[in-house]
């Protein structure tokens, strides 16, 4: 590499049925698909015509699903949003299988060491100071906890809070109101702890 040049993340195929082997995004968009016109093309009868699309915001690369018929996964998770994508993050399209791997090779390393959660004791520490959090405050934090450093959107937080899906009309105020009380309780254990970023429009991320 020379000096100033643009170091792109890419796509690799994991099987053979996907052209190209390996896809450099260098555009805003990207669109993945069974369709020809696709620039990755997935030759799946499960996948839909124009099935996901990955699209560049500043340094971040955002992938959706274009309302396919079977869905688009993330690390065999199912999105319910935009997801951001990071470094080693799987790709299934039409199924949890994995098809594609988003490599970034310049990726930002996301510190864990200052929030931790104990398995065994169910129970997240700040440091050294365990959190006094509510039922619902944990399934928060837990859920963006399990997925620091990508946003978590408002239709993934509500079935990980309330076990439902989200509905703006009835959950946004409820759901701002969590945010802001599991924000205020990080701040009390650790008053520089800001720990929690929303994006606006599409959701909240935890920086541990």
């Amino acid at each position: 590499m020379t000096p100033g040049e643009t170091i792109y993340p890419q796509i690799r195929a994991l099987v053979p049925d996907v052209e190209p082997a390996n896809f450099l995004l260098r555009d805003e968009l990207c669109s993945l698909g069974r369709a020809t016109l696709c620039q990755i093309i997935v030759k799946r009868a499960v996948v839909s015509r124009l099935h996901a699309r990955i699209e560049r915001t500043a340094l971040r690369y955002l992938l959706y699903d274009a309302d396919s018929a079977n869905g688009t996964f993330v690390n065999q998770r199912r999105l319910k949003g935009a997801h951001q994508l990071k470094d080693r993050d799987q790709i299934g399209l039409g199924s949890p299988e994995a098809i594609l791997v988003f490599s970034d090779p310049d990726p930002t390393f996301i510190p864990v060491g200052r929030l931790r959660y104990d398995e065994q004791r169910l129970i997240f520490f700040l440091g050294e100071e365990a959190l006094a959090l509510t039922v619902m405050q944990t399934r928060l934090l837990r859920h963006l906890y399990d997925h620091a450093g990508t946003i978590c959107t408002r239709e993934s937080c509500a079935p990980a809070l309330w076990g439902q899906t989200y509905e703006p009309g009835r959950d946004a105020g409820a759901l701002d109101r969590a945010i802001n009380s599991l924000r205020s309780t990080l701040r009390r254990a650790d008053p520089e702890a800001e720990l929690i970023i929303t994006h606006r429009g599409q959701g909240y991320e935890l920086m541990s």
